[in-house]
């Protein structure tokens, strides 16, 4: 069963925060809102979860997820080669709507995800750092829709089509229209846009 809370009242409520946390350790699928869209969001290092987001989606099994990190200074806790030319260019775009494709380091975190690079962001959305600062794994993210079909921006349509199949419906309210994150791949030379999208760069 579904449940549906408002990302103001879970940070306040820190029992239910907690039962939050552990679902999501449990391998609970989430709806959050973001930046720009919403999205499913899973445990980073629970595989099962991770499937769980393909199967909704009807997601090609060979297109990655995005990880979310609060803070730059996590690259390189987590692991992250990151060149201080790239940290000086990340700076100036996170938080916000660019996902950088960057290599996976070998980090226990990380290890549902089967792919050699990853897309990273720091979403521009205060309650969701917040939310995403306390709890104490990563999390994987990818749009929340069907594969192909428009994400929405209204938690009453999202809550309609995915009640039966996630656990968490995180509402931020009706969010502006906006398209999703930009994509670039910092992994070759000149970095190479994958999808231009809410951010030009």
């Amino acid at each position: 069963m579904m449940k549906r809370v408002n990302i103001a009242q879970l940070l306040a409520d820190s029992s239910m925060l907690g039962q939050f946390y552990d679902d999501l350790d449990a391998g609970a699928v989430a709806i959050i809102p973001t930046d720009t869209l919403y999205g499913f969001a899973v445990a980073a290092h629970l595989p099962d979860a991770v499937a769980r987001i393909y199967a909704i989606k009807n997601r090609d099994a060979r297109k990655p997820l995005i990880l979310f990190l609060t803070a730059i200074e996590q690259l390189a806790q987590n692991g992250f080669d990151a060149s201080s030319d790239l940290l000086a260019t990340l700076q100036k775009h996170w938080p916000g709507a660019l996902t950088a494709i960057l290599h996976k380091p070998e980090n226990q975190h990380f290890c549902a995800f089967s792919f050699a690079k990853l897309g990273v962001r720091i979403p521009a959305h205060e309650q969701l750092l917040k939310l995403l600062t306390g709890y104490h794994h990563k999390l994987l993210t990818t749009s929340a829709n069907r594969s192909g079909e428009p994400s929405d921006c209204d938690p009453d349509k999202l809550a309609a089509e995915f009640a039966g199949e996630i656990d968490w419906l995180i509402d931020g309210g009706v969010l502006k229209p906006s398209l999703p994150s930009t994509v670039a791949d910092f992994t070759v030379t000149p970095p190479l846009i994958l999808r231009q999208g809410a951010l030009k760069l």
